[in-house]
């Protein structure tokens, strides 16, 4: 599909008018309908009745135009089901980018952030010129992990556990040396506009600002009239406020409730949940197969570990599985240590598994737990380990 691109000059947007070079021309005729006008879709709204004065090698669009920021940059293209009409989207310069999203209970679970295919280009943007970025939530900050383009997902790990399932969030920048995206709950306070009393409050107030002395008899019983309505409408606001905290509230605990219903209520003993997982491997990942159970290793330090269950994957890759029952801090450190080791002798490791005829290339790790707790979470995202969470034998978290 054609498309034109330029960014926005200080001037341009003054004017509400895009311009272009001469030789620029041919760029922009590929897009604009052979027409004497043509209309445009910017957003939500169409614009009508469009004409390109190529002398002046311009096009005037509005307002629309004057409400970008400097250096935004503005694509047109040109719809093909419809004849004359040309799409237009404008894009914000990357540090003044702000993405607003609702925030799921799927992803408040799996602790990201995902979205559609729509929205590709809007998430490349924002993370086209961005490497070795913090995260902030809550004035709280961690290390950020690159988003996973092909999956649509950004991993911000338990931190994201401050927000509730529903929460609108605001996705943007935060001006540091170091690049922080900072990420917060929606405030309705900075969203003037989308109160729908805003109007009224504002037409309520222009009319005070008269003195009262200028006020007829009918003035006078329309102001009261308009005030009274306007005090049903907060009335209706502030009950419906408190209708969606309750709400959340009554969710949250609903949420409580289940986890601990569900948590450890299927294995009776540690034998008993490894002899499932190894029973069930293909639920965590499709095309799994185990080649070793209990294969033992010895680490740099002389010391003998186990791998509970290895694996391999449908690319011939090594998976090397460890199943924590009820897990405690110890064993979640003896797991990541056993994976950073193997992974730091993945050659030597495939030789001596083949007794020396092949060394292995790549290894991964995977940990399985019946258990959630926050350090194993947080471990798991920082060194990129693959965490499945069982809980009641049938509901599986995956976080990667």
């Amino acid at each position: 599909m054609p498309e034109f691109r330029k960014k926005l000059t200080a001037r341009e947007i003054e004017r509400g008018a895009i311009h272009w070079e001469a030789s620029q021309d041919a760029d922009v005729k590929a897009v604009i309908p052979a027409s004497l006008v043509f209309n445009m879709i910017l957003g939500d709204q169409e614009i009508a009745n469009l004409s390109v004065e190529w002398e002046k090698h311009s096009l005037f669009v509005g307002e629309a135009i004057t409400l970008a920021a400097v250096d935004s940059e503005i694509v047109l293209s040109n719809v093909r089901e419809r004849g004359s009409v040309v799409n237009c989207q404008i894009f914000a310069p990357q540090e003044k980018m702000v993405i607003r999203k609702r925030l799921s209970h799927q992803e408040h679970s799996g602790r990201y952030l995902k979205w559609f295919a729509r929205e590709d280009e809007l998430y490349n943007r924002l993370f086209s010129l961005k490497e070795g970025f913090e995260i902030e939530v809550g004035g709280k900050r961690m290390k950020g992990r690159a988003p996973d383009f092909e999956k649509r997902k950004l991993m911000v790990g338990d931190l994201l556990r401050v927000f509730s399932p529903g929460d609108d969030l605001l996705i943007k920048w935060k001006a540091q040396e170091i690049p922080v995206l900072l990420i917060k709950r929606d405030d309705p306070a900075d969203k003037a506009q989308l109160d729908g009393t805003t109007p009224l409050r504002s037409l309520v107030t222009r009319l005070l600002a008269r003195p009262l002395g200028e006020f007829n008899e009918g003035e006078v019983k329309g102001l009261i009239v308009l005030l009274e309505e306007n005090k049903k409408l907060w009335e209706r606001i502030v009950t419906m406020q408190e209708e969606n905290r309750r709400l959340k509230e009554q969710v949250n605990m609903l949420e409580s409730l289940f986890e601990q219903f569900t948590s450890n209520s299927f294995f009776n003993s540690k034998k008993e949940f490894e002899l499932w997982v190894a029973a069930h491997i293909n639920m965590f990942e499709k095309g799994l197969r185990v080649i070793h159970r209990n294969y033992s290793v010895t680490l740099s330090n002389e010391r003998r570990r186990r791998i509970d269950l290895l694996c391999q994957d449908r690319k011939g890759v090594l998976v090397v599985v460890q199943i924590l029952y009820s897990p405690e801090p110890a064993q979640i450190n003896e797991a990541l240590d056993l994976l950073e080791h193997l992974r730091a002798n993945t050659g030597s490791f495939g030789s001596e598994l083949t007794s020396g005829q092949f060394k292995s290339a790549d290894l991964r790790g995977m940990i399985i737990a019946n258990y959630e707790r926050t350090d194993l979470v947080e471990h798991c995202l920082q060194k990129q380990v693959k965490l499945c969470l069982v809980k009641s034998g049938c509901l599986i978290d995956v976080l990667e």
